[in-house]
């Protein structure tokens, strides 16, 4: 769209509550307006992308990518193609800091190589893309059935997933509490000034919301989007947990998954669960040399002899954990403006110990928080969750009973807690 013909539409939005009758556009709906309006020509087009998704994988059905590939060799090219993407992603960040560098005076020449390698690389992941997809979906799919994840003998629905950037997560929050009020995907190109620009538009014209764009690493569409810039086991675990959209998707849980913010956090908290177990056990069938080292007995962490003067490990989960609470307490009372300065102190802390923040707001937990088993929530959902997976006799069972679950309290009833 045109920018003066994009900038036209988005004053027409703006202005257009200040001219309708009051009760044309009911109090609740005035924001989804605005942010509308502020995001548009910037949404994420999923039917397009459904039907380079769709098509990609028909053609795969046709001539089966793996035909020629023993299990070694096939799994070799999983190996190769994450150290590939791994790769990919150091490049483009080394490439991006260059050319951010106001110190550097032909950082196009100084690239070269670094361009030339990258081109390299992704024309190599083009090539194997396809292979490599079909022989983690079979893998996945295979350890899903073993867990009797199937209806008439099919793993249901099957396990088809796509490594593509996924949309970008716009989030708005209420400043008075940590709550998801709003969220729209973006499409996935916005460099990160993009993205600011757009969090400072919704501030401005918002001002008793905020706002974050965040990435995310799926999206449970189908089929599922996975990023591949990530390590082999955190792949696994999202291919797992965006199947298991796909599954409570035919299921009452899955039915109610917009509902309010509680039945958005039960079905990411039981995507989570089912996607480490499943992911973890992927790993360690096919891939036992990329599994981590195992952590050591109480015993054996009782006789590790520990330098008197290391310095204490900064613990982000602890520390997180504790900003949240924080944060949920000064909001409690009203103290907003305190909430959100100890919130950005906080994030400085996180970032002078290594962990990149952009932002740390009410929009951050109002997202993060709604997977209850992540760091950032203090939901109770989470340890109820976990409780009844762990006093359920398998993963089968545990998703037969969540499945039905429409509300948080059909989970209390089911733990008696």
């Amino acid at each position: 769209m045109p920018l003066c013909k994009r900038t036209i539409l988005i004053l027409v939005l703006l202005l257009l509550p200040l001219f309708l009758p009051a009760d044309t556009i009911p109090a609740d709906k005035t924001l989804d307006v605005q942010v509308a309006a502020l995001v548009s020509g910037r949404s994420f087009n999923f039917a397009l992308w459904e039907v380079g998704a769709v098509a990609s994988k028909l053609k795969d059905l046709v001539a089966d990518p793996t035909a020629r590939l023993d299990d070694g060799a096939a799994q070799q090219l999983v190996v190769d193609y994450v150290a590939a993407a791994r790769r990919i992603g150091e490049l483009e960040g080394d490439i991006t800091r260059l050319l951010s560098d106001p110190q550097q005076m032909n950082p196009e020449g100084a690239i070269a190589a670094w361009q030339a390698e990258l081109d390299s690389l992704r024309q190599r992941q083009a090539e194997h893309r396809a292979a490599v997809e079909a022989t983690l979906e079979s893998q996945t799919a295979t350890v899903l059935a073993e867990e009797g994840l199937t209806t008439l003998g099919l793993l249901w629905p099957p396990l088809k997933f796509h490594f593509s950037e996924p949309p970008l997560y716009l989030i708005v929050s209420p400043r008075q509490r940590i709550a998801l009020r709003k969220g729209m995907h973006l499409r996935a190109e916005f460099s990160l000034s993009e993205r600011e620009d757009i969090e400072a538009d919704v501030d401005s014209h918002a001002p008793d919301y905020v706002a974050l764009v965040e990435e995310i690493g799926g999206f449970g569409a189908y089929p599922t989007m996975v990023i591949d810039n990530a390590s082999l086991s955190w792949i696994l675990d999202t291919i797992a947990h965006e199947w298991t959209h796909n599954y409570l998707a035919f299921r009452p849980l899955g039915w109610h998954y917009f509902d309010d913010s509680d039945t958005v956090t039960l079905n990411e908290t039981v995507a989570s669960i089912v996607g480490e177990e499943i992911g973890a056990r992927v790993l360690e069938r096919y891939y036992p040399q990329q599994m981590p080292p195992p952590r050591p007995s109480a015993s054996e962490r009782r006789h590790v002899r520990i330098p008197e003067l290391l310095p204490p490990r900064f613990d982000f989960n602890g520390e997180m954990r504790r900003t949240r609470l924080r944060a949920d307490q000064l909001l409690a009372e009203g103290r907003v403006e305190e909430a959100e300065a100890f919130m950005e102190e906080q994030r400085q802390r996180f970032v002078a110990h290594g962990y990149a923040l952009r932002k740390l707001n009410q929009a951050y937990f109002a997202f993060h928080g709604s997977y209850a088993t992540a760091p950032s929530s203090v939901d109770p959902i989470g340890p109820k969750m976990t409780h009844l997976r762990d006093s359920s006799p398998s993963l089968l069972a545990f998703l037969e009973t969540v499945s039905r679950f429409t509300s948080v309290e059909d989970l209390e009833e089911a733990v008696g807690w």
